[in-house]
């Protein structure tokens, strides 16, 4: 299966930025999962909070990915595509290809 991912720095509004990314990966028939930088699966409303809790007391947000993964066998998922459909929908930045995560191979 084909993946790709994004990375979240707006964890404070995590739910709001979800929801645009998902709408734009759906579009483009991508799934996605939140996960912390180490891959642990989020909660994203947990996630929201303990980022408001750092702002409060100076530190700066954990920031966390999203998963694209397609969901047809063997379809491309593109990364950019999928910021590039939520932009349009209203995302305002938070969000920005992984470069890291980005090559299949080496």
């Amino acid at each position: 299966m084909t993946s790709s991912t994004l990375l979240v720095t707006d964890v404070e509004n995590l739910g709001e930025v979800v929801t645009l990314l998902r709408a734009a990966a759906a579009d483009l028939d991508c799934g996605l999962q939140v996960r912390t930088l180490a891959g642990d699966e989020v909660d994203e409303a947990e996630a929201a909070a303990a980022a408001r809790r750092d702002r409060e007391r100076k530190r700066l947000p954990t920031p966390v990915r999203v998963d694209l993964r397609a969901l047809v066998e063997g379809a491309p998922v593109d990364a950019e595509a999928v910021l590039r459909g939520a932009r349009a929908r209203g995302l305002r930045g938070g969000a920005t290809v992984d470069e890291v995560r980005r090559t299949n191979t080496r």
